[in-house]
Order: C-alpha cells, then sequence, then structure tokens
C-alpha cells in the first residue's frame, strides 16, 4: 500500500509542475548587463550571440531548442544565449514536449548580437522567490516559521506567493537578526542579505609593567586599545613582554562573566632581546658586532682594469674587526688585520722585494688597520641578516724578509732602517660591503693606496660574533 502511495504522490507532483501554464510577463533590454561582452558566445555563422535572462519561479528543467551551447541555470533564471536576429524562442520541458514560444516582435525588442535581454514568466501559482545570503555561511535561517537549507555559500531560496514574511537568522558566537521580506507583484525575486555581529564580551587585562606590549591571538594592543577592550567568546591566547623582563604566555576562555585577569612580569635575570613582533629597524641600534674574517686579495695594479693580468701580489689576511651602531643604519668600523704578500717576479707592486740574483720569488708580512664610517642596512623576515656598506682610510705596514740576501740597491725613497731590516708604511682609501646571514659574513673590499703601491681587491670570509646591550 505505502509503495501505491509513493508512486501516486509522485505523479500527482510531476503532473503538477508541468500543468503549471506559463505565461511571459515581460521582455526588456538590459543595457546595464554586460555578460554577452565580456563572456561572449558565436553562433555556427561566427558571430557574437546575445543573452537572454529567462526568469521564471518554481519550475525546473526548462529547455530552449534555439540556445546556442549550455543553458545555465542560476536560482530562479536560466541564462541562454541566442543568435543575432532570433525572432521566437522556444521553451519545452525536459522531456521535449514545447510549453510555448517567445515572439520578441510582439514585444518590439529586435535581437541585437552582444545584447542582453529579461524575458520573466508568471507561473499559474503566481510563485516569487526570496532569495538569502547569509554570513557566516553556517549560520541557521528560519523562514514563516520554517528552518530553511542554506548551502556552503551562505545562500538560499524560498518559492513563495506574494506576501510578508518573517525569518529570522542566528548561529553560535553571533547576535541573532530578524525581519519581514516583502515579495512584491513586479519583482520576481527579492534578495536579502544578512551579516550577523559576533557576540563580543568586555575583556579586562591588567599588565605590570605598564610598559609591556600585550598580543592577543598574535595582535599587538596599545595600552589606549585595552581600555574597553571585547573580545568573542571562547579560548583566546596571550602574551605579554618587555624589555629586561621575561615573557609571559597563556590561554584564556571569554565568556559572559569572567573575572580581570592580571599579569605581573618577572624581571630578567640577564638582558633579553625584544619579541620579534615588537623589534623593528631602529632596534639595530644596540647592536654591537665582532668578526673574525680570512682575507684574499690581489694587489699592485695600476687601475681596475690590470686586477686580473698576472702581475700582481697576492694578499692573505686573517682579521679582527669590530662594528658599533647607532642611529638605527648608521654605523662605524674599525679593524686589524695581520697577514702575508706573495710577490710577482714581473710586477710592479713592490719591485725590489723581487731578488735578482736567485730569481726567487719574496714573502712579504704585513699588518693593516682600516677605520671606516658607513651605513648598515637590515633585511629578511625578522631583519636578522645585514648589508652594510663602509668607506674610510686604512695605514698599513710591510716588512720585507729576506733582503739581506739580496744585492739590489733600494731607491731611496723606500729605504727606512738600512738594507737589511727594512719595510714599507702604505696609506689609502678603502671601500667594503658585506653582507651578514646569522653567524656568517662575507664581503668585497676594494684599496686605493695613496702612497704609490696601486689598487687592490679582494675578499673576505669569516664568522660573526654578537653581543647584545643597551
Amino acid at each position: 500500500m505505502k509503495k501505491f502511495l509513493l508512486i501516486f504522490l509522485m505523479i500527482c507532483a510531476f503532473s503538477s509542475t508541468y500543468a503549471q501554464q506559463l505565461t511571459v510577463k515581460t521582455v526588456n533590454l538590459r543595457p546595464q548587463d554586460a555578460r554577452a561582452r565580456t563572456n561572449p558566445r558565436n553562433d555556427t555563422e561566427g558571430k557574437k550571440c546575445a543573452i537572454i535572462r529567462v526568469g521564471v519561479v518554481g519550475v525546473e528543467n526548462l529547455v530552449f531548442p534555439d540556445a546556442v551551447g549550455n543553458v545555465e541555470r542560476s536560482l530562479s533564471e536560466y541564462i541562454v544565449y541566442v543568435p543575432e536576429g532570433l525572432k521566437t524562442l522556444r521553451y519545452n520541458n525536459k522531456e521535449g514536449k514545447n510549453l510555448g514560444t517567445i515572439k520578441f516582435d510582439d514585444w518590439d525588442q529586435e535581437i541585437n548580437s552582444l545584447a542582453s535581454y529579461d524575458v520573466v514568466f508568471e507561473s499559474s501559482d503566481h510563485l516569487r522567490s526570496a532569495i538569502f545570503s547569509v554570513q557566516p555561511a553556517n549560520a541557521t535561517l528560519f523562514f514563516d516559521g520554517k528552518k530553511v537549507e542554506v548551502n556552503s555559500d551562505g545562500i538560499a531560496m524560498i518559492n513563495k506567493p506574494v506576501g510578508d514574511y518573517p525569518y529570522r537568522v542566528e548561529a553560535k558566537g553571533y547576535i541573532g537578526q530578524e525581519g519581514i521580506v516583502s515579495l512584491e507583484e513586479d519583482d520576481i525575486s527579492t534578495v536579502t542579505d544578512v551579516i550577523l555581529d559576533e557576540q563580543l564580551y568586555p575583556v579586562s587585562i591588567i599588565v605590570v609593567p605598564e610598559k609591556a606590549t600585550v598580543f592577543i591571538d598574535n595582535k599587538p594592543y596599545t595600552k589606549d586599545e585595552l581600555v574597553g577592550l571585547k573580545l568573542s567568546g571562547g579560548k583566546h591566547s596571550l602574551r605579554v613582554t618587555a624589555t629586561n623582563y621575561q615573557d609571559d604566555e597563556r590561554s584564556f576562555t571569554v565568556s559572559s562573566s569572567m573575572d580581570p585577569i592580571y599579569v605581573a612580569l618577572k624581571e630578567a635575570k640577564h638582558e633579553v632581546v625584544k619579541h620579534k613582533e615588537e623589534r623593528s629597524r631602529t632596534n639595530i641600534s644596540i647592536r654591537n658586532a665582532f668578526y673574525i674574517t680570512g682575507s684574499f686579495a690581489m694587489t699592485g695594479a695600476d687601475n681596475i682594469g690590470k686586477i686580473f693580468d698576472g702581475n700582481n701580489a697576492l694578499d692573505f689576511g686573517l682579521e679582527l674587526s669590530a662594528v658599533q651602531h647607532f642611529g638605527g643604519i648608521f654605523a662605524v668600523r674599525e679593524a686589524a688585520s695581520i697577514g702575508a704578500i706573495k710577490s710577482n717576479k714581473n710586477e710592479n707592486y713592490i719591485d725590489f722585494a723581487y731578488d735578482i740574483e736567485s730569481d726567487s720569488l719574496k714573502w712579504m708580512w704585513r699588518i693593516d688597520v682600516p677605520l671606516q664610517l658607513g651605513i648598515s642596512l637590515p633585511f629578511g623576515s625578522y631583519n636578522e641578516h645585514l648589508f652594510s656598506i663602509f668607506g674610510g682610510g686604512y695605514a698599513k705596514y710591510i716588512g720585507l724578509t729576506d733582503i739581506s740576501e739580496s744585492k739590489y740597491e733600494f731607491p731611496d725613497e723606500y729605504v727606512r732602517k738600512g738594507d737589511v731590516d727594512d719595510y714599507i708604511f702604505d696609506y689609502g682609501i678603502r671601500l667594503s660591503s658585506k653582507l651578514d646571514f646569522s653567524h656568517f659574513t662575507i664581503g668585497v673590499d676594494f684599496s686605493q693606496s695613496l702612497n704609490d703601491m696601486g689598487f687592490s681587491a679582494g675578499v673576505c670570509i669569516g664568522v660573526k660574533m654578537y653581543k647584545l646591550k643597551k
């Protein structure tokens, strides 16, 4: 018996759907609708189509034999592409039975390419659509006293006869909203947007010291923002940080009735660096950086174009340097370096360092002391790296070895302490550029002697150590 009853109901529902008489209510041009131009479609002759927007409530699965391509269905509207100059638009049910024909001449409309038109059907049951767009999308909608299904995008459509209907939207953690929707005779559909406001509760947070920075759910709050603070119900994270104090991290739950939250930071036994969210470029001024680097240079060229011509000395060294940052990006660099220079018999850097009698290459030792000013710019996700440019001067002491074996007569301007214990004092200008990555540093140096020692270019690679203090 139940089986026959179910079949009977299905037949009744099917019959009622197609028993409805559709009449054309309006046909109008839509000059503001740009879809036919922004999403064009060509007919069989390669010409651009027009669009017919067919609005009908409560009638599903209409078929349009004159359409070009697929027909789209959106809520209570069909979007139909048609060729230019179309005179009639047929509409069938899904079984292919013709339900009627729209004659555009009867409505004084000429179908033009890339234009859009409205066709509104009136069904015999005189239904209208109430369309809701609700936020949050998981909210519950009650329409005319009944719960209505809302899709994942927060959209719901209800078909009802002309009239006024109450609605209510509610969601957990939000303030509910209710109102009246009026379905009008002249409007086939009525759209209602409902955006619920979060339910917020007052929260009191008291911190010591007052200069501390408060982060709620990783968002910083100023002292003024904490006055009259309101948060949504549920669990939240709290972090309080201040210079020379230990951070305090905890979670708390917000409800309609809650006690004030007290946070008293403990003083740090040693200096701490501000939390990464609070640190900015100006904090770089508290950094004193110390470096130990190894260096290699080619020196003695008359100009930079001759640096690789094979007639230059090779300079190897070990350097200890310190950089003091001040004023945000400005810095002073001091260094002391000790190293060795291997001469070349064909170069003019220190030509008397070559032993003419034995044709052997000479090694020299040197001490180098630069002093430079420059800028040091932080970069990276948390300003943890540095790019620095320095300019300044240097003084260099070069000691000559194995002079006692040479029979070469030194020029007077280079002789300082006799033929056996000779040295050269050099000075000039130097430009340096360096990149710091964590505890690793790499850079380049360019020097120009002001004492006829020529041009020098080299690289330095080393490690970096920080001492942080105010």
